[in-house]
């Protein structure tokens, strides 16, 4: 079997009985938390713009853009919400999928959801199964491909949220295939925009393309049919030198599940994953030190260079820059003791004491350390030297958020554009979604 037509196998036979609780729930904890990143997200500068682009474009009002008062075309809707779920930066993470998974699935499975009428447990299967195909692609381009600059948000989640369109959509195994090689077309994302809002477009523009790709091959359209495997297909184009060979990542695709095994990460702060560990060290070594960032003369960070190609903005002039600074985010920690959604602003980042912190972090560069993994040593005027070292932040699966943590984010966000009774409304769906008989029962309630 080719590969191409075993992912389309896996998207067309899977079965809600297929997939584990465990996947179930890790799907649902997810959601929940994008579904907040969107209504929070539906409120920024990125966001208004495209929502004054679609207004121009005026097209045809057939999907909700949740939290605008607004319907639009299937993908245009797909896009805006895209965008909105990664607005802030504060969606989860896939490391085995190289990016952000909910952001472009999510957004897809909810539009083209929407047109079908679909279950809620037809939604979280959907999500699941692209999330599997994602993963498995992510694991096998491994980091060679990221650290070319291809942004994973992008390049695996847009065959992703093809695959979640393409199973809600109802398409036959050679009609998978060729939404996914129509995927693989519209496939682009650069790391070098992070710190833009061309990141989070990066997100709406892989749900927009997923689910453009599944509409116009129900329609008749035509691609190859072995994209992922063929000589001059997505495998090839888009892998590292150190890739890995694609069919060891899909040939247990169906038996073994990757958001069991490597899960996702929720994000406690809205800040790019990488500084996430940085964040929760200077948190520690303030609170346990009575540290005031007077006291402090200088401060190493130090990490691998792949994290240091993430965190590019060393000297933040913005608030989205500042997303991407591990001096920003380190020194937000150490002048107050939390790090919150308010502290992303140019004003922010533009604050006397912040950028007296800043001149003092140097950066190290280590090697053998494992992707997230981070050490701090601050040295003091004293002439006292306190380090920390993390590898897995607050968030990560293997010290995940509580759901009451999860559905007290979701309420924090949800808060700018949604009343309390509404909230706890949309939370009680979230919270049952597989027993919610059609997903516009809860886009209804959560599109403001």
């Amino acid at each position: 079997m080719q590969i191409t037509e075993k992912v389309a196998n896996f998207v067309t036979r899977t079965k809600w009985d297929d997939i584990p609780a465990q996947g179930i729930n890790t799907a649902k904890e997810a959601m929940l938390d994008c579904l907040g990143c969107i209504l929070l997200g539906a409120t920024k500068k990125p966001s208004q713009i495209i929502i004054d682009y679609l207004q121009d474009i005026g097209a045809k009002p057939q999907a909700t853009v949740i939290g605008q008062k607004m319907r639009t075309a299937y993908d245009l809707a797909a896009l805006a919400n895209g965008v909105a779920a990664h607005a802030e930066d504060y969606d989860d993470i896939s490391i085995a999928m190289l990016g952000h998974p909910s952001a472009p699935i999510f957004p897809a499975a909810l539009a083209v959801g929407e047109m079908v009428k679909a279950s809620g447990q037809e939604v979280i299967a959907a999500y699941i199964i692209g999330f599997e195909v994602a993963t498995r692609l992510g694991l096998a381009l491994g980091f060679s491909h990221y650290n070319r600059g291809w942004h994973g948000t992008a390049t695996t989640g847009t065959i992703a949220a093809a695959a979640a369109s393409a199973r809600l959509s109802g398409l036959d195994e050679t009609q998978v295939r060729m939404a996914l090689a129509l995927a693989a077309s519209l496939t682009c994302g650069l790391r070098q925009n992070f710190g833009t809002m061309t990141k989070p477009w990066h997100a709406g523009n892989a749900a927009r393309s997923g689910v453009t790709a599944a509409l116009l091959v129900k329609k008749g359209f035509t691609a190859d049919i072995n994209i992922l495997e063929a000589p001059l297909g997505y495998y090839q184009v888009f892998r590292g030198e150190k890739s890995q060979p694609l069919p060891k990542t899909i040939e247990n695709l169906g038996e073994t599940y990757e958001i069991v095994n490597s899960g996702i990460a929720l994000k406690p702060y809205s800040s790019c994953g990488e500084t996430h560990a940085g964040i929760e060290i200077m948190l520690n070594l303030r609170q346990e030190n009575q540290l005031s960032f007077s006291k402090v003369n200088s401060l190493d960070c130090l990490f691998n260079e792949t994290m240091n190609s993430v965190m590019l903005h060393h000297e933040p002039k913005t608030g989205l820059e500042g997303k991407f600074s591990i001096e920003y985010c380190v020194a937000r920690a150490l002048l107050d003791g939390k790090v919150s959604l308010e502290d992303f602003t140019d004003a922010r980042v533009d604050q006397p004491e912040i950028r007296e912190i800043i001149k003092k972090v140097k950066i190290q560069l280590e090697p053998s350390f494992p992707m997230m993994a981070t050490t701090i040593k601050a040295t003091l005027d004293d002439g006292r030297i306190l380090s920390g070292y993390l590898e897995k932040p607050k968030g990560y699966p293997e010290n995940p958020l509580s759901h009451a943590q999860v559905a007290a984010k979701y309420k924090d966000c949800a808060r700018l554009v949604l009343p309390q009774s509404v909230i706890n409304q949309s939370l009680a769906l979230m919270e049952s979604l597989e027993e919610v008989k059609n997903i516009g029962q809860l886009i209804q309630v959560v599109s403001g």
